[in-house]
């Protein structure tokens, strides 16, 4: 099992306390170890509060060994469902299904307080089908809505360094589609450019796009009576945007339609700043790709409850941002050795690969 941070790399989690959520100080002591993992118990000289190493990260109350935790997460990972993966692992079927929704909510959180401040050159957002309990044709009036059916995950991703930097779960509406653009304009840098926008032709997106990077502009009034004009909404000169519509007949592609919506004139030289020879969506549907065939979710393992379903989507994003290598991200240095990189050490995120035990240790407040 790896080492575990130094005391000086964990802060104090009492809200109220001058060193809340501050890492790097001495105001930690250490008052005892505990249990077959050698827990340490923390106490802050500075409110008097005493807690586990443990309390905001994943493994919080957890009663299973931090050896099989990994397993668990790594076994959910990999295809495996949560009643044969407790088989294997040895576990209670409850014990992973509570690992599952506090690693998913942890997961969610470290995504938040770390995908940011970003400069990408482009924006690929598409939607991924999936669904819990059942299939949308076999939902019947007594079912809950909004709890079984068919639901989407929503995800913006950046072509280059393959990074997922939004995600939204839940059904396929133009709102959704809004919060997850909304979302991912605002993990972009102050000072970034606006990066090329590419989307399937969901007509959603364009509403989408020009509410979250359009700019209102004051109208002068005419004369001084009655309500003042409304604002005027412009698309800035900079935007390009464009869609890739497939067209399928039996259940193939026949034509695949590239419709530029905003910067017709200016895609040209996207594409080729970018190294394309046409508009695609290619590396967002290879992610969706990756991830179903991590994620069991066509077979017998697909979620039966929509928390597990969104909790298993963002623990499968944030492995997929820091944990796992991807092929086409590695480098070569000058020995002739090639170093494997994740999508988050392309961004710029993080310098190593993060292990299945850091993404459990990780306390969100210690990231800022």
């Amino acid at each position: 099992m790896d080492a575990r941070p130094g005391i000086e790399n964990l802060c104090c989690l009492n809200s109220e306390c001058k060193f809340y959520g501050q890492t790097g100080r001495s105001h930690l002591r250490l008052r005892k170890v505990y249990g077959a993992d050698r827990i340490r118990y923390l106490r802050c000289s500075a409110c008097g509060m005493e807690f586990s190493e443990r309390k905001g990260t994943a493994l919080f109350n957890c009663k299973i060994s931090e050896a099989q935790a990994v397993s668990v997460i790594d076994h959910l990972d990999r295809s495996c469902g949560v009643v044969a993966m407790a088989e294997l692992v040895g576990v209670c079927k409850d014990t992973v299904s509570r690992l599952l929704f506090v690693s998913g909510r942890s997961s969610r959180q470290v995504h938040d307080r770390t995908v940011r401040g970003l400069s990408p050159d482009a924006l690929q957002f598409d939607e991924k089908w999936g669904f819990v309990a059942k299939k949308q044709r076999q939902v019947t009036e007594a079912d809950t809505p909004g709890e079984v059916g068919d639901q989407w995950d929503t995800v913006g991703l950046d072509p280059q360094s393959k990074l997922v930097v939004s995600l939204v779960p839940g059904p396929r509406t133009g709102a959704v589609i809004h919060q997850v653009v909304a979302d991912a304009a605002r993990r972009l840098a102050p000072e970034a450019a606006l990066p090329a926008l590419f989307t399937d032709g969901e007509t959603s997106y364009e509403a989408a796009i020009c509410q979250v990077f359009g700019r209102r502009y004051r109208v002068p009034r005419s004369s001084q009576r009655g309500r003042p004009p409304k604002p005027v909404l412009r698309i800035p000169q900079a935007l390009v945007y464009a869609q890739v519509v497939k067209h399928r007949q039996g259940g193939r592609v026949k034509a695949v339609e590239i419709r530029p919506i905003f910067g017709k004139s200016k895609l040209p030289q996207v594409l080729d700043a970018l190294g394309w020879n046409t508009a695609n969506t290619s590396a967002i549907e290879r992610f969706n790709l990756t991830d179903r065939m991590r994620n069991a979710r066509k077979t017998l393992g697909f979620s039966k409850k929509r928390r597990c379903h969104e909790a298993m989507s963002w623990l499968s994003a944030l492995r997929y941002n820091f944990h796992h290598p991807h092929r086409s991200l590695r480098q070569q240095n000058q020995g002739g050795r090639w170093r494997k990189r994740t999508p988050a050490m392309a961004a710029g995120l993080t310098d190593r690969i993060w292990s299945t035990i850091d993404l459990l240790r990780i306390c969100p407040i210690v990231l800022g």
